[in-house]
């Protein structure tokens, strides 16, 4: 077996040669690899085809006479005992690269690769050293090849700097993949084993094919570890791709739910200052002047009956405490009986039924409903107030414009004689009494009893009836 691989090992190496060769294109073409790991592997690979190149002459030349073929040899097999020392630094490289972008012990990483250098430095020197002593080899008359006594210095050497390779893989052994964990380990073990064989074969280069052919097996698993790599962080970014898409949905759905639920206060806020058709109009087309012309709106005002001397007498907290409490009551009142609150002014209160294009009388017939609920609210109120409060009411029925005015802090109002003929009423209206014009009594006469006519002088209109409930 060994005579037959003796014969045919220049097969073998040519062989491993253009697999290494074909190795060193495909790390220049690949872009799986970091910059750092390319250039180490490929040194790996074109070291162990120069290494293989130097006995394949040697096999070819040994023993052919000439000065020449002399020199040939001589550079053959002084590649021979240097192209290992190549390899191991380029692995050294690979192993830097390897460990010192995640390794936690850094100082002790590189200690370790510096030892290893420093025995290639003296591997390298001991080599020049030996070629003006002939410690490692020499050539006859005939241009054989002979192993000289030192020819074991230079095997101790590369194994020296593969046993302080083998220290550091395994102190770092738990961050190294799994997949090149073996491969790392064997591209040492092996050659080192075949050095010691070699030393007691002569012809058959052991070491040369184990070493380049262990550099073969490397690469394959680095290739492959490498891959693996970047599919499972492609994955791990495909996961936090979506795990982002499924926060920055989260996000989206928590942002429309705040701006839905702020867009409802805002809507809430609105439809408290305006008409509810107002308030749509307004949002849909906010830079449209608001106005419309009712025919038959009925207005109530009413006042507390001598606030001005009552509020002289309380503390700005009681006087607005009280007013929110009774306006309060009314609002209350008016939402749940359909009546649309104007405003308020001081202590006046103003609301409007019939804002619509529509001329029937069930505006009015509300308006006067709701008034009677006003004075049943104050009762309430002075039951449990120890500030006793009066008001008087005035009602009146008309068309009018209603509109919104300002751009900012603006508000829904109303204008027109039907408006002023209100506060007339309301002003000479009696303490908890409802006063209602004419217009108002024709159409809610049928329904409510009421006492009058009463002359009441209106500006601008002379005297008019008015009706107290």
């Amino acid at each position: 077996m060994l005579d037959f691989l003796i014969t045919y090992q220049s097969f073998i190496m040519l062989f491993l040669q253009g697999a290494c060769f074909f190795i060193a294109f495909l790390i220049l073409i690949t872009s799986n690899l970091r910059i750092k790991r390319k250039i180490a592997i490929f040194m790996l690979e074109v070291s162990a085809v120069i290494y293989l190149g130097a006995p394949i002459i040697h096999l070819a030349y040994d023993g052919v006479p000439g000065d020449f073929i002399r020199f040939i040899l001589l550079v053959s097999k002084s590649i021979d005992y240097l192209a290992p020392l190549l390899m191991l630094h380029s692995f050294n490289l690979y192993l830097k690269d390897l460990f010192f972008h995640k390794s936690e012990n850094l100082k002790r990483n590189t200690l370790l690769l510096i030892s290893a250098e420093t025995v290639l430095l003296i591997g390298v020197i001991l080599f020049v050293v030996s070629r003006f002593n002939g410690w490692y080899f020499f050539y006859d008359e005939l241009n054989y090849y002979h192993r000289a006594k030192g020819r074991m210095l230079a095997t101790i050497i590369p194994g020296v700097c593969m046993i302080v390779q083998i220290i550091l893989i395994s102190l770092n052994y738990h961050i190294i993949s799994k997949r090149v964990r073996i491969p790392l380990v064997l591209f040492l073990v092996i050659p080192i084993i075949s050095s010691v064989l070699s030393l007691l074969t002569h012809g058959f280069y052991l070491t040369n094919i184990s070493t380049v052919f262990m550099a073969i097996v490397l690469y394959i698993f680095v290739v492959l570890d490498s891959n693996e790599t970047i599919e499972s962080a492609h994955k791990r970014e495909v996961e936090i791709l979506e795990n982002y898409k499924k926060e920055l949905e989260i996000k989206v759905e928590e942002r429309t739910r705040e701006l839905r639920i702020a867009n409802e206060k805002a809507d809430h806020l609105l439809l408290n200052i305006l008409p509810e058709p107002i308030a749509r109009e307004l949002t849909d087309n906010p830079d449209k002047t608001i106005s419309q012309k009712f025919p038959n709106v009925t207005i109530l005002f009413t006042d507390i009956v001598g606030f001005t001397k009552m509020s002289s007498e309380m503390t700005a907290e009681e006087t607005v405490s009280m007013l929110n409490e009774l306006v309060s009551l009314f609002d209350k009142r008016a939402k749940d009986e359909g009546i649309e609150k104007i405003k308020t002014i001081g202590d006046a209160y103003m609301a409007a039924t019939g804002l619509t294009s529509e001329k029937s009388s069930e505006g009015a017939i509300k308006m006067v409903k709701f008034a009677k609920g006003l004075l049943e609210d104050v009762q309430h109120f002075n039951e449990k107030s120890s500030v006793q409060i009066k008001i008087r009411i005035g009602i009146n029925s008309g068309n009018l414009v209603a509109g919104v005015i300002g751009k900012t802090k603006f508000i829904y109002d109303v204008w027109g004689d039907t408006v002023n003929v209100a506060s007339r009423m309301e002003s000479t209206s009696e303490s908890m009494k409802i006063h209602v014009s004419e217009a108002t009594w024709v159409q809610t006469k049928e329904i409510f009893q009421y006492q009058g006519p009463f002359k009441v002088e209106v500006k601008g209109k002379g005297e008019m009836n008015g009706y107290l409930l």
